[in-house]
């Protein structure tokens, strides 16, 4: 669902360019997946609740409900043109991962929340991590709700339309441990040829959205002197994020990066000198000081480009995600079902932010990641062997079953 030439991809020669997912939340692709899955956890004999912001969560039982709860989930929403792993892995692993045990008899003490969370993407209502973002309450309810999308919809119209507005309120406070499984969207695992990913530590992110305002004007006659191009301020400003995530990471190494991934000129054409340019700069590293040194001196760079070029410069911080170290106690419980089960493990860190990210602030957290064919992501290229899911559904359960028992 979400396809939209509506193709059945079971292989990866069947992948192209043209057929990535647009599984935006609020549309009919995002609704319909969300209720075929919750026939799924229905029919696997989870107790099924939405919240108010479109969480979905599904609950076994254990044979203890006074003890706190497992969660494992990740999310079903796409990035426009997106690849079939993405978010939806998580999804689905976790859901097996509660067959298998009802297959085999397997009791539980503590109970298992299997959740799906809602917009982590951001490709909708432009707030990555939403659903999480509410649970931790860094944005209310009530915030959330009036998020409005391409189409002048708010969240709260899409959901109530859609049926996929509740009224249950989780509280993390009685959940002890959280497990997100989740596609490297990385070369790492390829590369190397190992079938598993143990994450230790989630990369921070912070998001620098930045307007440069100047003066439009005729490209062929409006001498080079006598120009106000904000073209040519946003250009330096490319060069510093790019120039100072590669002199940090060659002199502490690391996982630095910095991206200016969204550069729109105004009006757009090349017999006129832009009037406006839109810039979307996006960076991460693993250690928050060096993170938020890159955003602080872009910040004062475009302060000296309203004196240096005559232009006017704003900036908002749309998103702020701190780094997260993973729990110990969930990495050893992932490391030692891999190495029950045989299958070789690698500890990682992710340079990808995902909800486990937010819910690491109040739960044991840990991830577990498994291969992307040559490293990549967010693309319809993306791809995930069947025999490297198989594998990790076989760690998550075990884990799980290891965590549900503590």
């Amino acid at each position: 669902m979400g396809r939209k030439d509506g193709k059945r991809v079971e292989k990866y020669e069947d992948l192209d360019l043209e057929s990535g997912l647009y599984r935006l939340e609020g549309t009919e692709s995002a609704r319909d997946s969300k209720q075929f899955f919750i026939k799924l956890m229905k029919d696997a004999g989870l107790e099924v609740r939405i919240d108010s912001v479109g969480n979905i969560f599904g609950r076994k039982e254990g044979t203890n409900p006074e003890v706190k709860a497992v969660m494992t989930g990740s999310h079903l929403d796409s990035v426009l043109n997106g690849g079939m792993f993405d978010g939806v892995l998580g999804v689905v692993s976790a859901l097996e991962a509660v067959r298998i045990m009802n297959d085999e008899g397997f009791k539980n003490e503590r109970p298992i929340e299997v959740a799906v969370f809602f917009g982590e993407e951001g490709s909708a209502f432009k707030k990555g991590l939403l659903g999480s973002d509410v649970l931790l309450e860094k944005i209310s309810a009530a915030e959330a709700l009036k998020l409005t999308n391409q189409e002048g919809l708010s969240l709260k119209e899409c959901l109530s339309r859609d049926g996929l507005c509740g009224e249950f309120q989780i509280d993390l406070d009685n959940v002890e441990y959280f497990i997100e499984i989740h596609i490297e969207q990385g070369p790492v695992l390829d590369k190397k040829k190992i079938p598993i990913g143990i994450v230790e530590n989630i990369t921070g992110i912070t998001w620098v959205t930045i307007v440069i305002e100047g003066e439009e004007n005729h490209a062929g006659t409006t001498p080079m002197m006598m120009r106000c191009d904000p073209l040519i301020a946003a250009s330096e400003i490319v060069l510093l994020a790019n120039r100072r995530a590669k002199e940090i990471v060659a002199k502490q190494g690391g996982s630095t990066v910095a991206t200016v991934g969204k550069l729109f000129t105004h009006p757009g054409a090349p017999n006129i000198i832009p009037g406006k340019v839109e810039m979307g700069i996006d960076i991460r590293d693993g250690i928050v000081e060096n993170m938020t040194a890159i955003r602080d001196e872009i910040i004062q760079a475009l302060k000296d480009m309203e004196q240096k070029y005559g232009v006017k410069t704003s900036y908002e911080i749309p998103i702020n995600h701190l780094s997260c170290p993973c729990s110990k106690q969930v990495v050893e419980a992932l490391s030692e079902a891999a190495k029950d089960s045989g299958i070789e493990a690698l500890k990682m860190n992710s340079g990808a932010g995902h909800d486990a990210q937010n819910i690491a602030e109040k739960v044991k957290t840990a991830m577990l990641f498994v291969p992307s064919v040559d490293g990549i992501s967010h693309s319809p290229m993306e791809w995930t062997n069947w025999d490297d899911i198989e594998n990790g559904i076989i760690v998550l359960t075990k884990a799980l079953k290891t965590l549900s028992t503590l």
